[in-house]
């Protein structure tokens, strides 16, 4: 081979059969590279400590009474309240007492703050969430832990299973009891709310007693019972008004009356002549007649007594004018105190005046008693029409405000029915918050069950020895390939006339010359 010093091309394209023939020159540098390389890598991956990973399998177990019967107040969605349970465990205290307990990482602590140590447990508990038939809901979840030791590593996954098992009960527990201690807490305000709006609805009706819309019947009745008894007492005023005017008059014509027997009975035992006293009481007791006739009828007693009177005065006249009259009458004086009230000439009409005199004054008495008795009767109804008009205007107030009543409380009601409703709905609220508190101490709610805990490992997780050292091979392998094409590359020298321009002229072909072995050192 000659230099390739000078030429249209100092540096040719490589060709395959150039990068072949340099790789076969080099191919002792190449092999030490590789074998070198290869056995560094491999010592190196056996040096690395083996990983071993451990899983544990946690049911999501739903509740067991079904919810038509018991409403859960711990519902929450799994997926939040699994990020909710894993931020609590996985917190530096729950760790720290875990890596305590198994005493992890005891490597570590000697270069490693707390901190860190902390941090890289995190990272190696892994929690993965497995979806069932739907695949909006979880039904189970799984809790890795890697390790160095196999035997540790299960007992550290399935103790931190068993803590978010612990921790969702805990959880859903004081869930439920936070819950039904709200209700508890709205409910007994809600009562105080409503014994005060009771209250404000008691004073009301009792302030306004009588006035209330629910009384409008009763108020109605009680007016309506008010018209008939005004009218009924109107009536009765009417009736006494009539039997005092008719006793009135009875009174005036029986005083009437009697002043007429008074007077015939006074002009008999007065006169000294009976013929024209007895045409005076004829008189007199016919105008009495006519005056009664005017006012009453032919069957009227009165009426009939004065016909009567009248007959007999007549009679009496007629008499006395017919029987002569004896001379010593006109010149004997009538002896005193004879007691004697009628003249002997008309002893029958003296007989019958009296007795009708002493019946008139009688009647006159009884006319005046019954006369007193109408009027206080009349008076007492007067009365009464007036306390009987001012329960009407009483009652037919109360029925004008009643408007105004029914919508004050009505306004009163409104927030009575509406707190009421809602102590109601806090009332069904507080006994579903209870049965779901009792139904999670129970452990019937939805819980956490561990169908696969944690076993120790048979082979570790990582490293893959053998898939890290067939990479480190190849690795090796290039770099060795990549040493010989650098090397073949710095000498510059041509290999072959395959590399020579196209346009340059072969002139001769000189084959290798190989010196010997003694001649080298010349």
């Amino acid at each position: 081979m000659f230099p390739l010093t000078s030429g249209p091309s100092a540096h040719p394209e490589m060709s395959p059969l150039s990068l072949a023939r340099m790789l076969w020159k080099s191919k002792t540098l190449i092999g030490l590279i590789w074998i070198f390389l290869g056995l560094l890598v491999g010592a190196a991956v056996y040096m690395v400590p083996a990983e071993y990973r451990a899983e544990a399998v946690i049911l999501v177990d739903g509740q067991k009474v079904p919810e038509r019967y018991v409403a859960s107040t711990a519902n929450a969605d799994v997926q939040d309240r699994l990020a909710t349970i894993s931020q609590q465990i996985l917190a530096t205290s729950r760790l720290q007492k875990i890596i305590d307990t198994y005493h992890l990482y005891q490597r570590e602590k000697g270069r490693l703050p707390q901190e860190e140590i902390i941090e890289k447990m995190r990272s190696d508990t892994k929690i993965t969430l497995e979806r069932g038939w739907s695949q909006e809901r979880t039904s189970a979840f799984r809790i890795a832990y890697q390790g160095r030791d196999p035997a540790t590593v299960a007992e550290v996954a399935n103790q931190i299973g068993n803590l978010f098992i612990e921790e969702n009960l805990r959880t859903r527990e004081n869930h439920a009891a936070g819950t039904s201690e709200f209700i508890e807490e709205q409910l007994q305000q809600a009562s105080k709310t409503l014994t005060a709006l009771e209250a404000q609805v008691e004073q009301y009706k009792l302030r306004h007693k009588g006035e209330l819309p629910e009384q409008e019947g009763s108020l109605a009745g009680a007016l309506s019972r008010g018209q008939i008894e005004l009218q009924a007492n109107q009536d009765a005023i009417n009736r006494a008004g009539q039997s005092k005017a008719l006793l009135s008059t009875s009174l005036t014509m029986a005083e009437s009356t009697a002043k007429v027997l008074e007077r015939t009975l006074g002009n008999r035992n007065s006169s000294p002549g009976a013929g024209g006293n007895a045409v005076s009481n004829v008189a007199s007791l016919q105008a009495e007649l006519d005056a009664m006739r005017l006012r009453y009828t032919e069957e009227h007693p009165d009426v009939q007594r004065l016909e009567k009177m009248v007959a007999q005065a007549r009679q009496s006249e007629r008499a006395a004018l017919t029987e002569p009259r004896p001379s010593s009458a006109l010149t004997e004086p009538r002896p005193s105190g004879s007691g004697q009230e009628s003249s002997p000439a008309s002893p029958g009409l003296s007989e019958a005046v009296v007795p009708d005199l002493l019946q008139q004054r009688e009647r006159i008495a009884g006319l005046r008693t019954e006369l007193g008795l109408a009027s206080r009767d009349l008076d007492l109804r007067t009365v009464e029409r007036k306390d009987i008009l001012t329960k009407i205007a009483a009652l037919q107030s109360r029925m004008d405000t009643l408007p105004v009543r029914e919508q004050e409380l009505t306004a009163l009601s409104r927030d009575y029915e509406i707190a009421k409703a809602n102590y109601k709905s806090l009332l069904d609220k507080r006994l579903s918050a209870d049965m779901a508190t009792d139904l999670e101490r129970r452990q019937q709610g939805e819980r956490f069950t561990m169908i696969d805990p944690a076993q120790a490992p048979a082979k570790p997780f990582s490293p893959d020895r053998l898939q890290w050292t067939g990479i480190g091979c190849a690795l090796s392998l290039l770099i060795a390939v990549g040493a010989g094409v650098v090397r073949e590359m710095k000498r510059n020298v041509l290999l072959g006339e395959w590399e020579l321009p196209p346009d340059i002229p072969i002139l001769g072909r000189i084959t290798a010359i190989v010196p010997a072995t003694g001649a080298r050192g010349l």
